[in-house]
């Protein structure tokens, strides 16, 4: 497909113009010969929160592997401002705009605030990381009196923000977040997603999220992927997808059917996303998350 497609949105019922800033394109995409994703597309519009949600194994995390560069992209693109940025690893993808929070070690416990930002803004000149560490406090002024503290001691919440705010360092136009409600309580999920992630799509960034809370996601997002056995099975306003009957049975527990002209091929069943090597085991891992 051509690049130009990643310049307007493609969600026709949505009314909204915003720009796409990034976008799958029949994207392909698992570990070694095992496909895991098939033909999937997404676009992610600027000032937008978009939400990819779905069972266990769903292959969810495969996607935002794929678009990082970790997992093995086996067919279509991955566009960023409608260039192709296939396979680009993560810090060429930190170079063009690209944040990153992952699930886990997404902060350096051993550091302080202050240092796990620093770190964020490894790109930068001294000047311009001093510049920018004073506008990511701006956005998130509850950090200014932690800068000193060590992130080990901080509470899941405020780890998470320490976090955000060093992907923001390099003023990133697209912020790509695994799980970051994992392990958090309810009142904090609530927290992360309302002040934190709605915050900044609010600001402007493309918010591209995949969250197992799913219903805590959906409130809060614009548009909502639903993914089933590897493929995307809705798309739609997360209104929408919270309304739905269908749905609430999906994301409850209840066994969940693709539409039959939607199902992989026999011999391309994905295997569970449990039984697929974590960050720690794959290259370009999660040390640069910005």
């Amino acid at each position: 497909m051509s690049s130009d497609s990643g310049s307007a949105a493609r969600n026709p019922d949505a009314g909204d113009t915003a720009p796409v800033a990034l976008a799958a394109r029949n994207l392909v995409a698992g570990y070694g010969d095992v496909a895991v994703v098939h033909g999937v597309d997404i676009d992610v519009a600027g000032g937008r929160v978009t939400a990819v949600v779905g069972p266990n194994g769903a292959g969810k995390s495969t996607l935002l592997k794929a678009i990082l560069g970790i997992a093995r992209v086996m067919g279509g693109q991955i566009l960023l401002e409608g260039q192709d940025v296939t396979g680009r690893g993560l810090e060429q993808l930190a170079r063009r705009g690209v944040g990153y929070v992952p699930q886990v070690d997404d902060v350096f416990d051993s550091m302080r605030v202050s240092e796990n930002l620093a770190m964020g803004g490894y790109l930068l000149d001294k000047r311009t990381r001093a510049e920018r560490f004073e506008q990511v406090l701006d956005i998130f002024p509850d950090l200014r009196g932690k800068l000193r503290r060590y992130v080990g001691s901080m509470s899941g919440g405020e780890r998470k923000m320490t976090a955000l705010a060093r992907a923001l360092m390099l003023e990133p136009s697209v912020l790509i977040l695994d799980e970051p409600t994992a392990g958090l309580s309810p009142a904090l999920t609530s927290t992360v997603l309302q002040e934190q992630v709605r915050v900044l799509a609010d600001r402007g960034n493309a918010m591209l999220l995949v969250e197992q809370k799913a219903h805590a996601a959906l409130e809060m997002s614009d548009w909502a992927y639903v993914m089933i056995g590897g493929q995307v099975a809705k798309s739609a306003r997360a209104a929408e997808v919270l309304a739905d009957p269908a749905m609430g049975e999906l994301f409850l527990g209840g066994r969940a059917r693709l539409p039959d002209d939607a199902k992989p091929p026999d011999d391309a069943k994905p295997p569970d996303d449990s039984q697929l090597p974590d960050d720690s085991q794959l290259p370009n891992g999660s040390e640069v998350s910005s």
